[in-house]
């Protein structure tokens, strides 16, 4: 029986390549299999343009009842904020809107930041005659562009460096981005798209941007591997903006999973990291190679290489320390320490074995990940013989960093770290990070055993390591304000933890804190929806399923947890 060809249909049904009924808010296919119904943003913005007929018509991005532009656009939140994205790091700068866009566009003279001028010349290149609709669009394309940057200067704070990065580091990181934004069209692509991309999933009123700021930044990045290799094994600014624009759109292809394209991208980085002249990286790209690993090791469970996960890139890049962006940012001298500054010197000094730590379990992820049945021949003796030795070596090594730990970790779990040791701010802060960090250790030894021993029962190691994710859990739980979700580096001990859980109650319990991750974590109802199907069919066939072929089954698709 024919049939017309769904054209208005829901991202989710057009993913999973079936015909949607186009029935709102919730087609008929994602309510029978209760899968999250998701609409295109725009499409609102397209009927009326087609309704038009006469002119483009865009929405105004900015609300009439905005303050106007001309004033100050940062106010600094009083030190102890810390939002339930555990964000040390989401203080504004001091400075005023003028102030910024002047530095985004050195000639005072006209309205156009530098920059939205290349991308009105790519959007409204076609041929017109209609003179008024450019003028409109190019007005509407500035505006949008002013406040997509306000927002990234303001509040952007993406969720996976949450856990891991100090207030005036990612104050200092955020200026230098900003800086860069004005003298390079990558950059600046990369970092609208970013921030269109954070409006759209918690802003209801923000539609999707009709410029394609992630189609141009793309563009700059694949103009460059027609450049000689040469040119990037040396230090230059080309190079730094190349690290900053891949980690963005490796970030937003993870958000928006487009696994294969994060993939690409995070192997750019790699060859660029690969035969560059490694003691030529400067501080600002060691930051940012710092920030790619992180995506990689949430890439790779979805099937990417993790190169960025070996031991040698360890050692280059994670026993080397993590760099010092204030020290290379701002001189201070001794007369102009201040009480603040105190206290994020100490903040660094006790946080930076937890960081790490942390990034050291990232490669115990990357390890345990290529010996998976997607990465790798599984199956005949020969096999299963060489992955169980793997994952023994693998073992030791965990049990190895478990007696490297920070010696404050200990103390900051058990909740000891407060005042008057410590101020109240730096305890609340430190002791949560130092709970997220070992309960993703203990999910790499679950992990380590569903990979491996996947036909085994829960050894007495992995079968502790459970309660411990339980118990750390519970811990950081209880030092939530009401409403508060858990840090998003605990959605994957989490997604570990129901793999294994037997206890109904306790599974309703797992996946209520999922679902409260929603806020900070882009895909967080969709893995709670994965791990009710992985426990629905390991109850029906009294046996472990994998989590891939999981998705693989009811989205047609493989994404990162993040």
């Amino acid at each position: 029986r024919s049939s017309i060809r769904s054209r208005l249909g829901c991202l989710t049904c057009k993913r999973r390549k079936v015909k949607c009924d186009e029935q709102r808010p919730r087609c008929s296919h994602c309510e029978r299999l209760n899968l999250e119904c998701k609409w295109h943003l725009a499409i609102v913005g397209q009927q009326s343009v087609q309704d038009s007929g006469s002119s483009v018509t865009l929405r105004t991005p900015v609300p009439e009842s905005e303050p106007p532009s001309n004033g100050p656009l940062f106010q600094t939140p009083p030190l102890h904020a810390v939002n339930q994205l555990f964000d040390y790091a989401s203080f504004m700068w001091d400075i005023g809107t003028e102030n910024v866009w002047q530095q985004l566009n050195p000639d005072a003279t006209t309205t156009t930041p530098v920059g939205v001028a290349s991308g009105m010349e790519r959007t409204t290149s076609a041929p017109t005659t209609d003179h008024t609709s450019v003028l409109a669009f190019s007005d509407t394309a500035v505006a949008e562009n002013h406040r997509l940057m306000d927002y990234f200067s303001q509040a952007v704070t993406p969720p996976i460096l949450a856990d891991v990065e100090t207030q005036k580091n990612w104050l200092a990181m955020r200026q230098i981005l900003v800086g860069m934004s004005s003298s390079s069209r990558m950059v600046r692509w990369a970092v609208l798209a970013f921030s269109n991309l954070m409006l759209c999933r918690g802003d209801g009123a923000w539609m999707s941007s009709q410029q394609d700021h992630y189609k141009n930044a793309t563009a700059e990045v694949a103009a460059c591997d027609e450049q000689d290799p040469r040119v990037l094994s040396k230090p230059g600014t080309h190079r730094t903006n190349l690290l900053a624009t891949l980690f963005f759109l490796s970030y937003i292809d993870i958000i928006e999973d487009r696994i294969e394209a994060a993939h690409s991208s995070l192997k750019r980085a790699h060859n660029i990291f690969e035969h560059g002249e490694k003691d030529t990286f400067t501080t600002t790209e060691k930051q940012f190679l710092l920030w790619i690993r992180l995506l990689d090791a949430r890439a790779v469970s979805a099937g990417g290489e993790g190169l960025f996960l070996s031991k040698d890139e360890e050692t280059l890049l994670v026993d080397a320390g993590s760099p010092n962006i204030l020290k290379d940012a701002v001189e201070n001298g001794k007369d102009d320490i201040a009480p603040g500054d105190i206290e994020d010197t100490l903040f660094q000094v006790l946080y930076q074995p937890g960081i790490v730590f942390f990034q050291k379990v990232q490669s115990f992820m990357g390890r345990i990940s290529k010996i998976d049945p997607w990465h790798r021949s599984r199956g005949t003796v020969e096999d299963e013989t060489e992955v169980m030795n793997m994952g023994q070596a693998i073992a030791v090594d965990l049990r190895k960093l478990y007696e490297q730990r920070p010696p404050l970790m200990d103390i900051a779990v058990a909740g000891k770290l407060t005042p008057p040791h410590i101020s109240a701010h730096l305890s609340f802060v430190v002791t949560r990070a130092f709970r997220t960090y070992l309960s993703n250790y203990y999910a790499s030894k679950i992990h380590l055993h569903r990979v491996v021993y996947k036909a085994f029962p829960l050894t007495s190691e992995a079968t502790d390591a459970l309660q411990q994710i339980k118990r750390l859990t519970r811990l950081i739980v209880e030092g939530l304000d009401h409403g508060d979700a858990l840090p998003v580096n605990m959605l994957w001990p989490l997604l570990m933890l129901g793999s294994e859980e037997q206890d109904l109650r306790e599974r309703a319990w797992i996946a209520g804190q999922i679902l409260k991750m929603e806020k900070v974590a882009g895909n967080a109802k969709i893995t709670a929806q994965v791990l009710e199907e992985v426990q629905l069919r390991q109850d029906q066939q009294k046996a472990r399923v994998d989590i891939r072929s999981v998705m693989h089954a009811i989205f047609n698709r493989c994404f990162a947890i993040v």
